[in-house]
């Protein structure tokens, strides 16, 4: 039923330190001449750095898209676990309803979470941010080409504090 493709949290985070780690290694290599790449012959220090800052930037917007996604694909593994095993509590019962008429093909924003929300009303904040920072990924997945409106700045930062919150407080089901 599932992929067993899908990533966790700590394999994302390993490698985003792993990356942005050996991107400040190989900038320093650049900067004190012991590496040589021709895109940066030439540069100063200051354009050196701005342009390893951009790198930088690049890796956590994909980190951050990266751990988006992981959140989704937790809610949507919860989603088919409680429609399809026989768990007595009101969200299974709600998720059971939902997929005779959909299965799985149901929205994540406005089925899912929606009905998270209804069920859980002390984690409507942690759900609502988690939906907020969905517009985030929808700009980042589909090529960030318009100036989004996002109401709050989304980094790397603010997308760890999310699904802190989401993994701490929420009890998603995973697959055994």
């Amino acid at each position: 039923m599932f992929s067993d493709q899908h990533q966790n949290l700590n394999e994302i985070f390993l490698y985003y330190h792993t990356t942005s780690k050996s991107l400040n290694y190989y900038r320093e290599g650049i900067a004190s001449s012991k590496v040589k790449n021709q895109h940066y012959i030439g540069l100063t220090k200051n354009e050196l750095i701005e342009s390893f800052d951009l790198h930088l930037a690049e890796l956590e917007k994909n980190i951050s898209f990266n751990i988006l996604s992981t959140i989704e694909a937790s809610f949507r593994i919860d989603y088919i676990i409680r429609a399809t095993k026989k768990h007595k509590d009101d969200l299974s019962r709600e998720f059971r309803e939902l997929h005779k008429s959909k299965g799985e093909n149901v929205s994540l924003e406005n089925e899912i979470l929606t009905i998270w929300k209804s069920e859980y009303p002390n984690f409507k904040s942690i759900i609502s941010d988690f939906i907020g920072a969905l517009k985030y990924r929808h700009w980042l997945a589909h090529g960030r080409y318009w100036i989004p409106k996002l109401g709050r700045k989304y980094d790397i930062s603010t997308i760890s504090t999310i699904s802190d919150r989401v993994y701490v407080n929420l009890p998603l089901h995973e697959i055994a």
